[in-house]
């Protein structure tokens, strides 16, 4: 435990109750009432969006053409999430997402197979309004649990748009059109690449990436994210 700590004693990220110095050895950040909250995503789920389900045909995803084989989310988008996710985004909240990335790195790590880990970019200019890229935080988590190499810089952010939220699939997709491109120093012919993001809706932003990336010779792609909203 580091001095600062001791200062600073870290608080749980859910509910806010100081933590000993106990539960600071390594990396936690979620005392043991709250840990019990995060109940990650198993089977049955969607094999093509990871929605929790137990039919055969999917409601969200039918009918959508996807450039990723499959994505596989560690949360449902619940009350929890969506509050820690609002402190993230609006409040700079880091340690929130580094919380998070732990979780997320045991919920999905052990079923990761790929050649790189690419996390979704952020705009320049909201990242440094932010200070971070939560996207970013998440995937470096999920890199050193899997032992998968992570290429932050493999895909640029080169427009700004507008938030996803509160559009529709279509106006989703029609917002990211030209958002992103690739950076050519990176070699990806045939490779396998995981793209992480925070939230999964339409599954626009990761397909808008993806596209990309089968574009400019990827063998397959493969998306992670921290939850999934049920839009069905």
């Amino acid at each position: 435990m580091s001095l600062l700590d001791w200062i600073y004693p870290p608080k749980c990220i859910s509910c806010g109750v100081l933590l000993p110095p106990v539960h600071n050895s390594g990396n936690k950040f979620i005392c043991d009432e709250c840990r019990p909250v995060f109940v990650p995503i198993t089977l049955p789920y969607c094999p093509r969006c990871g929605l929790p389900l137990d039919l055969k045909v999917c409601p969200a995803c039918r009918g959508r053409e996807f450039y990723f084989e499959n994505n596989r989310s560690a949360f449902l988008y619940d009350d929890v999430i969506k509050d820690l996710m609002h402190n993230i985004k609006f409040r700079s909240h880091r340690r929130s997402v580094q919380g998070l990335g732990e979780l997320f790195a045991e919920a999905c790590s052990s079923e990761l197979e790929g050649d790189y880990i690419v996390p979704v970019p952020l705009h320049p200019s909201k990242k440094r309004a932010r200070g971070f890229n939560q996207a970013a935080l998440l995937a470096e988590a999920v890199s050193k649990a899997a032992n998968i190499k992570m290429q932050a810089d493999m895909i640029i952010r080169i427009r700004k748009t507008k938030p996803q939220s509160g559009l529709d699939a279509a106006a989703r997709q029609y917002n990211l059109e030209g958002a992103f491109a690739l950076n050519d120093k990176c070699e990806i012919n045939g490779k396998t690449i995981v793209v992480v993001d925070d939230i999964f809706t339409t599954g626009a932003t990761i397909n808008a990436c993806a596209k990309l990336l089968m574009e400019k010779g990827a063998g397959k792609v493969k998306s992670l994210s921290l939850s999934i909203a049920d839009v069905k």
